[in-house]
C-alpha cells in the first residue's frame, strides 16, 4: 500500500452499556467528481438516533440523484431549489440474517453526481456514461499508455506466427502474470489515474489501474482489442448505479471482446486463468471505457450447472473402524474458485485445509499423498488424493456404524428466524455429483442400509442411492443441485428445511453386523 492519507484511531474501553459516540469532522476539497453519498444505516446491529444530509449547489450545475429504498423508511425531505436536505430519526438496528440480499439493496441510500466536476486538477463535464467514459479516457488513461520500443518488439516476438487475437491475448496475459506484482497506489490523482505503462514495465509492479492499463497497452502493441474497465469488485454483486453518472467502482480490470464470447481479465493476479471470473467480478454492471466513450456492460454469469464439483472415490472400511481411500475431485465455475489456489499452497497448509476444513468430520485423518492438475484452458481443477483415518466408524456391541457419504458431506443449516425481515437470496448456484465405491470388511454383514432419497423443489434437487455390487461392496451415488434465485422471506423456512434434510441424509449411516 502506497498512501498519503492521514488516519486517526481512538480506542474506547466502555465501563457501561449502552454508550453513545458523538463525532464531527470537516473536510475541504476541490474534488467534486464524486459527491459523498448518504448511507444513514451503515451496517447491521447499529441503531440510528439521528442522521442528516444536506447538499447545497449553484444553479449553474445539474445534479443527478438516486434515492434507493427511501419508501421503506420515514425520511424527512426538506429539499428546495439548489439544496438537498434529508433527515432520518430513531431507526432500530437491523439484525443480520443469513442468505439476505446485498445490504445496499434494502437500506436507504442516496447517491449524487454533478454534470460539471473537478478531479485533482482536471475539470470535466458529462451527463451520460458515454461522455463520462470519454472524459476518463482522454484525461486519466490516454496519456499513460506509452511503452518502450524494446518492450513492443519483445511482445510482438512472443506472438509471432499467432493469428487468433484471443490466443495472442493469452500469451500477453501470461507474460504480465509472470512479470508483475500488485501494490496499491492511493496518492493524489493516483487513486484514479494509472501509473505510466512505461513505469510498470520498468518497475514490474502497480495497482489494479496500472496493471490493467499496462496489459491493455501490451495488447494494443500486438493488435488485440481491449478496454480498461471500472467495477465494484467483491464477493457481493454490486453494479454501477446506472442513473448517476460519476466516478464509481473500487477496482479496475480489462475487457477483451471477441466474436464468440467476452473475456474479463484480472490483471492483479499471478494465479487466475485467462478469462476466469470468480466471485470477485462476476454477474454485475461495469463501466467499459473506450476512446469513443463509456459503456455499461454486464460481466459474465456462471451457470448453476456449470459450477460443478465431481467427486469419485473408492474406500475401504476395515474391521477396526478405520478407512483407507483414494479420491478424485474435479471443480469448475464458481467451485473452481474454492479449490484452485491449493496448487500453490505449502504442504502444511494443504494438510490443514483437508484436516481442519474440507474433511473436518473425518477423525484422525492422514493425507498419504496428493497431486493437483490445474487445466487453465478448460478452467477445471483436479485433485487426486489418498487418505487413511482411524476411528471413522463407531461400534455398539457387535454392530459397526458409519456414514457412507465420506468425502462430500453438507452440514450447513442456516439459523432459524421466527420473524424474518429480509427476502431470501441464493446468489450463486452449483451442482455436486458424487460416486463412491465402498468396500466392507469380510467379517461383517449388512444389517441396515438407508433408503434411496429424491427431493426436488424450487431451490434445486437432492438425491442419493445405494446399490449393492457384491456381498462386501456398495456403490453410493449422490446429486446436490442448488439454484441461484431471489425468493420472498416467507420461503426461508422451506429453504432451511431443504438444507436441513440434506444435512440429515448426508449423515445417513450404514449398520453392519459382525458375523
Amino acid at each position: 500500500m502506497f498512501n498519503d492519507g492521514r488516519i486517526k484511531y481512538y480506542k474506547h474501553i466502555p465501563v457501561s452499556y449502552p454508550y453513545t459516540i458523538v463525532y464531527e469532522h470537516e473536510t475541504e476539497s476541490s474534488n467534486t467528481a464524486f459527491i459523498p453519498s448518504w448511507l444513514p444505516i451503515g451496517s447491521s446491529h447499529k441503531s440510528i438516533q439521528q442522521s442528516t444530509y444536506s447538499f447545497t449547489y449553484p444553479s449553474t450545475i445539474t445534479i443527478q440523484k438516486i434515492e434507493k429504498n427511501f419508501k421503506d423508511y420515514s425520511i424527512t425531505n426538506n429539499s428546495s431549489n439548489s439544496k438537498l436536505s434529508y433527515q432520518i430519526n430513531n431507526v432500530k438496528a437491523i439484525s443480520y440474517e443469513e442468505s439476505s440480499p446485498y445490504f445496499l439493496n434494502f437500506v436507504p441510500y442516496l447517491k449524487l453526481a454533478s454534470n460539471k466536476f473537478h478531479l485533482a486538477g482536471v475539470d470535466g463535464q458529462a451527463t451520460t456514461w458515454k461522455e463520462f467514459g470519454k472524459w476518463m479516457y482522454d484525461n486519466l488513461i490516454a496519456s499513460r499508455m506509452e511503452l518502450p520500443e524494446a518492450t513492443k518488439l519483445k511482445v510482438k516476438q512472443l506472438v509471432k506466427g499467432v493469428e487468433d487475437p484471443i490466443e495472442k491475448a493469452k500469451i500477453i496475459y501470461d507474460f504480465v502474470q509472470k512479470k508483475t506484482r500488485y501494490i496499491s497506489v492511493q496518492v493524489g490523482i493516483g487513486g484514479w489515474m494509472p501509473m505510466y505503462a512505461s513505469d510498470v514495465d520498468k518497475l514490474s509492479y502497480g495497482d489494479c489501474k496500472a496493471l490493467t492499463n499496462y496489459t491493455k497497452t501490451l495488447l494494443d502493441a500486438v493488435g488485440v482489442e481491449s478496454y480498461y474497465t471500472a467495477v465494484y469488485a467483491g464477493e457481493e454483486k454490486r453494479s454501477m448505479e446506472n442513473n448517476v453518472v460519476s466516478v464509481q467502482g473500487n477496482h479496475a480490470f480489462l475487457y477483451v471482446p471477441s466474436k464468440k464470447k467476452d473475456y474479463w481479465l484480472e490483471c492483479t493476479s499471478q494465479k487466475v486463468p485467462f478469462g476466469y471470473q470468480g466471485t470477485f467480478t462476476d454477474d454485475r454492471d461495469v463501466l467499459v471505457i473506450k476512446p469513443t466513450g463509456g459503456e455499461i456492460i454486464h460481466t459474465g454469469v456462471h451457470n448453476d450447472r456449470d459450477s460443478f464439483q465431481k467427486t469419485k472415490a473408492t474406500y475401504t472400511i476395515n474391521s477396526d473402524g478405520s478407512i483407507e481411500g483414494k479420491i478424485t475431485i474435479l471443480t469448475a465455475g464458481i467451485q473452481y474458485d474454492d479449490h484452485f489456489r491449493l496448487e500453490k499452497k505449502p504442504k502444511r497448509e494443504i494438510n490443514k485445509y483437508y484436516k481442519d476444513k474440507y474433511w473436518s468430520h473425518i477423525n484422525n485423518l492422514e493425507l498419504l499423498n496428493y497431486s493437483f492438475f490445474n487445466n487453465k484452458d478448460s478452467i477445471i481443477f483436479k485433485e487426486k488424493l489418498s487418505i487413511k483415518a482411524t476411528d471413522y466408524a463407531s461400534f455398539s456391541g457387535n454392530r459397526m456404524l458409519f456414514a457412507i457419504n465420506t468425502f462430500n458431506r453438507s452440514s450447513y443449516v442456516p439459523k432459524r428466524y421466527r420473524n424474518r425481515k429480509h427476502p431470501l437470496e441464493v446468489s450463486r448456484g452449483f451442482l455436486d455429483t458424487d460416486e463412491f465405491e465402498v468396500i466392507l470388511p469380510d467379517n461383517y454383514t449388512i444389517e441396515a442400509i438407508p433408503k434411496d432419497i429424491f427431493i426436488e423443489n424450487k431451490f434445486g434437487c437432492y438425491q442419493f442411492s445405494i446399490k449393492k455390487l457384491d456381498t462386501n461392496k456398495l456403490l453410493y451415488k449422490r446429486v446436490y443441485f442448488l439454484k441461484k434465485g431471489l425468493h420472498p422471506k416467507s420461503e426461508f423456512k422451506n429453504y432451511r428445511s431443504f438444507l436441513k434434510k440434506i444435512a440429515k441424509h448426508d449423515n445417513s449411516k450404514i449398520v453392519l453386523l459382525k458375523k
